[in-house]
């Protein structure tokens, strides 16, 4: 059999770095009004002047005045409206006094880049150097370059800095039309300094729509630590999903490594670089990329319909010989420099995730392309480093034929360029069901000196596929194809001495979406082992789980280890058939006039497959239409929305109050015909309503 060839070498990078020379200017205030006042609450309104003084009935106009004048401790309310602005915020909070700009309550402001012509690399929303700014509940859209040399973003964070946080908003239509040179981003963070971005938080947002040319849905890259980027909803973009990245040249050397992050609960899907010319229109878009990142959990999140679903390695080759720029391996430790050699995807820990239906590959370690003697940025001639992939299910990847020049597909675990047994890999409990490619273990590259076998360890393990095992294809280990069967590999090889191939009894793969937590009587059942320590990897000592390399809960919240067993796979739970729940509550039941409460509908899907219902709820008095609302992430399977009610919306006594989910549908993706955005959508998740509650008003 011909050896199968890694689609990704194709391209010379999936990633980019953007010049840090390039900056925007943008005209702020010469000094501060006198009534601005650490602490204090402003308004902004369409309808304000930016002469009034930023109250409720006397509001701003422009976000960026009140940008302008909030210092710390401040709280912006923005009114709904569309805002025609690229804002740059130019003061800090502090960690007890941030500063927090937010929609109004109810309501949505949006910053609209139509008609805005950016420069350089610009933001909607920018933030050099600055420490301690919530921006919660915003639409962001509409921002567009023709150029290649212009980089639109939707939000755009840089220089260095603590507490950003980034919630509860929509990011979607930031495009470049020159994808072939040029780039943009949803959400991009760059730590540019030798001082860290650090405590960034970005969570609850739904990113989608975006043309990026050759960059990425949501990044973090250079010089950013302990960052946390959670319950986030990435889709329907031609370029990766979330990207954490290293070595690219952002940070100063010893300084430009992405590391101590949580990238969790987020749900992604349909991204993939098959109409983007940037990345030569192939199957090369990951769902979540490790690029060169270290200390980074990748944990319960849904990924499908990507080109792949999860890659760790680094397409740098810049390093010194332990795959780092620093002498003694961690930073800080010994003497900075760039090397030859290289670079390592490190201690990353990716448990308890779903990947399924990529169009490509499932799983993917090691650089995309031989190293060379030179190195060099970009040349794909990383590595990947004591990266630990345990308890994922992996189902039909590999979906996409593709050519020569789209790529082909890589099946469900992939192992590439650069990895030996020195590299300390690990591949333990997981599902793996593969579909019409039937590719199972793709581990194309011979050993060498260099990087002697096994490449990765791997055990306790469940395989099967449709058409079941086929020696030459199933299973490419160490360069050799030709085991006659699954029991052959196991004792040529010494790998896998404990995993099985079985049926793994998924509750239902032909539902929709399909059902894939397993049936009590499945032999992935209580089959897991549980003896890998936080030693072989990464355990982050601030995290759920500081203790266990195997996570603190499931795909679904279900304790991972249960009286001692472990399943393999995702789920520990058994038996979930698709159920989808719809519940509303109120902060408080009894009112009295001229009081308020708020209401909360919360959307939840077990077991999950089709990851967070997204869509709207209609909130309902009675059959009277309160207000339809977006949904937005809390998991990667429960989304919510909140809204405020007043006793002058309701009548005196009981008043009955209903949320009526809209259900949502997902395009098939994705092929030249049917890319991102395209296709017809499908139901996933169907309507439902909730439980009636009853809020009373007293006299």
């Amino acid at each position: 059999m011909t050896a199968y060839t890694a689609s990704r070498s194709q391209q010379s990078s999936a990633s980019s770095v953007l010049p840090l020379v390039v900056l925007f200017t943008f005209a702020l205030s010469a000094s501060i009004p006198l009534f601005a006042q650490a602490g204090g609450t402003y308004y902004v309104s369409t309808s304000g002047s930016d002469h009034n003084p930023g109250t409720f009935a006397k509001p701003w106009l422009t976000i960026q005045h009140a940008a302008n004048i909030a210092m710390a401790g401040a709280t912006v309310y923005v009114l709904g409206g569309v805002y025609k602005q690229s804002i740059t915020f130019p003061n800090s909070g502090t960690k007890s006094e941030p500063i927090t700009f937010t929609s109004y309550p109810g309501q949505t402001a949006i910053i609209d880049g139509t008609g805005l012509k950016p420069s350089g690399v610009q933001g909607l929303i920018n933030i050099t150097s600055q420490s301690y700014i919530i921006i919660n509940g915003f639409e962001i859209r509409n921002y567009t370059t023709s150029k290649a040399t212009v980089t639109p973003t939707g939000v755009w964070i840089t220089g260095s800095g603590s507490g950003i946080q980034l919630l509860n908003n929509l990011v979607h239509n930031i495009t470049t039309k020159s994808e072939k040179n040029g780039n943009a981003f949803g959400i991009s963070v760059y730590g540019s300094s030798k001082t860290p971005i650090t405590q960034l938080v970005i969570s609850g947002n739904e990113v989608y729509d975006l043309k990026t040319g050759s960059s990425e849905s949501v990044n973090v890259d250079g010089n950013v630590t302990y960052f946390r980027i959670t319950n986030n909803l990435i889709h329907d973009n031609d370029n990766i999903g979330i990207d954490a990245i290293g070595y690219e040249g952002v940070g100063p050397v010893g300084h430009d490594e992405a590391m101590h992050g949580e990238i969790s609960g987020n749900t992604i899907y349909n991204i993939s670089g098959i109409k983007n010319p940037g990345e030569g229109r192939s199957y090369d878009a990951d769902g979540l990329y490790c690029d060169g990142c270290a200390y980074v959990t990748f944990e319960n999140n849904v990924v499908f319909q990507t080109d792949y679903a999860i890659e760790t390695t680094s397409e740098n080759q810049v390093c010194l010989a332990n795959g780092t720029e620093w002498s003694g391996g961690n930073t800080g430790s010994g003497t900075a420099a760039k090397g030859t050699s290289p670079c390592y995807g490190r201690y990353a820990t990716v448990r308890n995730n779903l990947f399924y239906h990529a169009n490509s590959c499932g799983v993917s370690i090691g650089g995309y392309a031989k190293a060379t003697s030179k190195g060099g940025h970009s040349n794909g001639g990383g590595s990947s480093y004591a990266d630990v992939f345990v308890n994922n299910t992996l189902y039909d990847n590999g979906t996409q034929r593709g050519n020569s020049m789209e790529g082909t597909p890589s099946g469900d675990f992939q192992i590439q360029f650069q990895v030996g047994s020195a590299q300390g890999n690990y591949f333990e409990n997981n599902v793996v069901y593969s579909g019409s490619p039937n590719i199972w273990i793709n581990s194309f590259v011979p050993a060498s000196t260099s990087y002697p076998a096994p490449p990765s360890t791997l055990n306790w393990n469940l395989y099967n596929s449709t058409a079941g095992y086929a020696a030459s294809t199933s299973i490419l280990w160490d360069g050799v194809s030709s085991f006659t069967s699954f029991a052959n590999y196991q004792s040529l090889t010494a790998e896998d001495a404990n995993s099985v191939n079985a049926d793994p009894q998924f509750v239902n793969v032909d539902a929709t979406p399909p059902d894939l937590d397993i049936q009590s009587t499945s032999p992935a059942f209580q089959a897991g082992g549980t003896s890998l320590s936080c030693s072989v990897g990464w355990c982050d000592p601030h995290g759920g789980s500081p203790d266990s390399i195997y996570g603190r809960a499931d795909l679904v919240g279900n304790p991972r280890i249960t009286n001692g067993s472990i399943n393999i796979g995702a789920y520990q739970s058994t038996g979930l058939n698709n159920t989808l729940a719809v519940t509303l509550s109120a902060g408080t039941y009894t009112l009295k006039k001229g009081q308020s409460t708020t209401l909360t509908a919360t959307v939840s899907a077990n077991p999950g497959t089709a990851g967070v219902p997204s869509g709207t709820v209609n909130f309902m008095l009675g059959s009277n239409l309160l207000q339809t609302s977006t949904l937005l992430p809390t998991s990667a399977t429960t989304s919510a929305v909140s809204l405020p009610l007043n006793t002058s919306q309701l009548a005196q006594g009981a008043n009955t109050l209903t949320a009526v989910y809209s259900g949502n549908s997902i395009a098939p993706c994705c092929n030249p015909t049917s890319p991102p955005g395209g296709g017809t959508p499908v139901p996933v998740y169907p309507s439902a309503t909730s439980a009636a509650i009853t809020v009373m008003v007293q006299p």
